[in-house]
């Protein structure tokens, strides 16, 4: 009888595992919402507002073209679609690890004399870099398959 259960499960996790290879990125992200981000000049607190608001824990940060360096050297654009000019271009992730550690870092000159209430108060495009992730941006053609996808991030990230 166990033996019996045990290949029925074996089974089913094949035929899941088979249905996940043929899955593309765009078919795992239907019905999702929208990309949120926040601006350059947006503060650490609106950040922390903007992924509680979201339930997110991390958001690219997007700034007017041609005045930033992306993470990495990127040049992660959006562009309007009738017209294709540049509209903004997405200079990195911020994380809340980023925060934290931006928060927990006592060598900031920020600490003294304001706290917690001055560090809030700084541009989010300041702290962007203060964990790794930050420092790495990655787009993919929604038509890559899923297992692909997985693939190109634990390699490259």
């Amino acid at each position: 009888m166990q033996q019996r259960r045990d290949e029925q499960d074996a089974d089913a996790a094949a035929r899941s595992t088979l249905r996940l290879v043929e899955k593309t990125v765009k078919d795992v992200l239907v019905n999702k919402r929208r990309l949120v981000e926040v601006p350059y000049t947006a503060t650490v607190g609106d950040t922390m507002n903007a992924f509680v608001a979201n339930k997110v824990v991390a958001m690219p940060v997007a700034a007017p073209p041609g005045q930033w360096i992306g993470a990495g050297g990127s040049m992660i654009v959006e562009s309007d679609k009738q017209t294709g000019v540049v509209r903004k271009h997405y200079m990195g992730m911020v994380t809340m690890l980023d925060i934290v550690a931006y928060i927990a870092d006592e060598d900031d000159d920020q600490m003294v004399g304001g706290g917690l209430e001055k560090k809030m108060m700084v541009p989010v495009s300041s702290i962007i870099g203060h964990s790794l992730e930050g420092l790495s941006l990655w787009t993919l053609n929604p038509n890559t398959r899923y297992v692909g996808s997985k693939l190109q991030l634990t390699t490259y990230a």
